[in-house]
């Protein structure tokens, strides 16, 4: 689900655990099955996986280098929200996927616990509103996916 050459060193904690969990699921029996069997959703994975990386890389190479992390949400689009909220969701949704293998369900899980934190933000469901249907590419991909409420582990 993480694509070749993916730069994923970006400045945004919550990105890099967010690339890094969907390539852990990437080598999960159950979660290849799931791939094989659903080509067309793999690929918008693939590049939705792009986008989430591309909105870190765009703010790392801002310029602008900003001491505190809060400060960093404000650079990312509504769209990029968008994104990040659809890449969170595909996340939970394997993470609910039985037959998993345990030790990876577990690291998944701990990874769902932090990447929770985000999504129940303010400045972020007010982003994913204005967002609106977000970007057009991933408007499928969306329509298949399960919509994650965070919660509080």
């Amino acid at each position: 689900m993480v694509p070749d050459g993916l730069d994923d060193n970006v400045i945004a904690p919550f990105l890099y655990l967010t690339i890094s969990t969907l390539g852990l699921l990437s080598y999960d029996p159950v979660v290849k099955q799931y791939l094989a069997a659903e080509p067309k959703s793999h690929q918008s994975i693939r590049e939705l996986t792009r986008a989430v990386a591309a909105a870190g890389v765009r703010v790392r190479d801002s310029g602008r280098r900003l001491e505190e992390f809060e400060e960093h949400l404000h650079k990312f689009t509504p769209e990029e929200f968008w994104v990040f909220n659809l890449a969170i969701d595909i996340i939970a949704m394997f993470c609910g996927t039985p037959g998993m293998n345990p030790g990876t369900h577990a690291q998944i899980r701990s990874d769902m616990q932090s990447l929770d934190e985000y999504p129940r933000g303010h400045h972020w469901k007010s982003q994913v509103r204005k967002a609106g249907d977000g970007p057009v590419q991933f408007r499928e991909l969306r329509a298949h996916i399960p919509t994650h409420k965070p919660r509080r582990w």
